[in-house]
């Protein structure tokens, strides 16, 4: 087990990446605090969870609201004591027609930055005093998973969270918290991956090369930059594109 007794904190649980990440921490020892707004979810995963063994809790929170963020973090330390890793998983992504910069609402705008940047703050924020304390202490930050017509908030959120990420982590070093990113990508029609680096992700992620689940990659990796074999790795993008994750 590569995370027992870690506490992890996800948000977006309820969400398909975070319902991977939530099943794939537990089958590694991990007792997890998640929080999203779809309650009902929630809870059916938290049953499942308990069911096959692990201590899991859901709590309903919006992640750009800072007393949300505060109250699921204070309840995370009441309940288990500690915090291990923190999962920046909410993401915002509004399929439609507007994905210039002229057709692009004011409302998406607010709405996508506020889920992807502020939550991503305000979740480091008030994690970090106990991600601190631990010896193992990681936040992992995910942007969403690119799709066909991204809008151009979309794109541009992505950016900043890779800055955030690096920012965060060069500020924190003397604490011992490791900050990393996780960028899902599509593939290239065409591209490879060298000898060494193909090899790099079949030994790390264990994934085949036909593997096409790229929320399933998306734990994965999460997984290796939570447990003590990335113990050097901070202010790193792991890529996980349509076959298998990629450093860059």
């Amino acid at each position: 087990m590569l995370l027992k007794n870690r506490v992890a904190l996800i948000t977006a649980g309820d969400c398909r990446v975070g319902r991977r990440l939530a099943s794939l921490f537990a089958r590694h020892g991990a007792k997890l605090v998640l929080c999203g707004l779809n309650q009902a979810q929630g809870n059916q995963l938290v049953q499942r969870l308990e069911y096959q063994g692990a201590k899991a809790r859901f709590l309903p929170a919006d992640v750009t609201v800072p007393n949300d963020v505060e109250s699921v973090v204070k309840d995370a330390i009441a309940t288990f004591g500690r915090l291990d890793i923190l999962c920046n998983n909410a993401s915002f992504s509004l399929l439609g027609n507007d994905a210039s910069v002229l057709d692009l609402t004011t409302e998406s705008w607010e709405r996508i930055v506020g889920l992807s940047l502020q939550g991503a703050f305000l979740f480091s924020h008030h994690a970090l005093p106990f991600l601190g304390r631990s010896t193992t202490g990681s936040i992992i930050n995910i942007v969403p998973y690119p799709h066909k017509g991204m809008h151009v908030v979309e794109g541009v959120s992505r950016g900043w969270m890779m800055a955030m990420t690096r920012d965060i982590a060069d500020g924190v070093t003397q604490s011992g918290v490791r900050v990393n990113l996780i960028w899902p990508h599509v593939a290239v029609s065409g591209a490879t991956l060298s000898t060494c680096q193909a090899a790099l992700a079949q030994r790390v992620f264990r994934m085949s090369r036909l593997d096409k689940n790229a929320a399933r990659a998306i734990a994965r990796a999460a997984l290796y930059l939570a447990c003590d074999s990335s113990v050097d790795v901070t202010g790193a993008m792991v890529v996980v594109d349509a076959d298998y994750p990629q450093w860059a």
